[in-house]
């Protein structure tokens, strides 16, 4: 496990591992759902040790989406703004600020039909915007490899 600020030696937080492992059950499901291959992530927003939204990368396009993208042709949700968005049904911009926000990619290991591992899933510029926009302090994301994260 990896951990900015923390050593290898120390313990997992069971919490985050918890989370992750579940996003990273649905984000494998991400292409049957959008018909997506590239990329799977999913994303859970957990306020007072409740999932109170998950959202996914998706092949649809939202206005919400297209006020943190990078550009006019980056339109299709991301994970992050899509459990931005989602989290906002359930709870306050203040709430929202005190969650935390959790995403994971899964990726073959091999190409097509070989194992699924966790990927990269640090937010890109775009949904880093939206996260900071929220007020969103705590991040966790998973690293490559399955175990692994970090937190921002």
């Amino acid at each position: 496990m990896k951990e900015n600020g923390g050593s290898n030696s120390d313990p997992p937080p069971t919490k985050h591992l918890k989370v992750l492992r579940l996003l990273s059950v649905i984000a494998s499901d991400v292409p049957q759902m959008t018909k997506r291959s590239r990329a799977r992530l999913a994303a859970a927003v957990v306020y007072k040790n409740q999932i109170v939204a998950v959202g996914t990368n998706q092949k649809k396009s939202h206005p919400f989406q297209h006020k943190y993208s990078l550009n006019e042709d980056a339109i299709y949700l991301h994970a992050e703004t899509d459990v931005i968005k989602n989290a906002l049904k359930n709870i306050d911009e203040k709430q929202l600020a005190k969650a935390t926000l959790y995403i994971c990619r899964v990726k073959h290991t091999a190409g097509t039909g070989s194992k699924l591992t966790w990927g990269l899933s640090k937010p890109c510029e775009g949904c880093d915007k939206a996260i900071a926009t929220f007020n969103i302090k705590n991040v966790v994301y998973s690293l490559e490899g399955e175990g692994n994260y970090s937190v921002l």
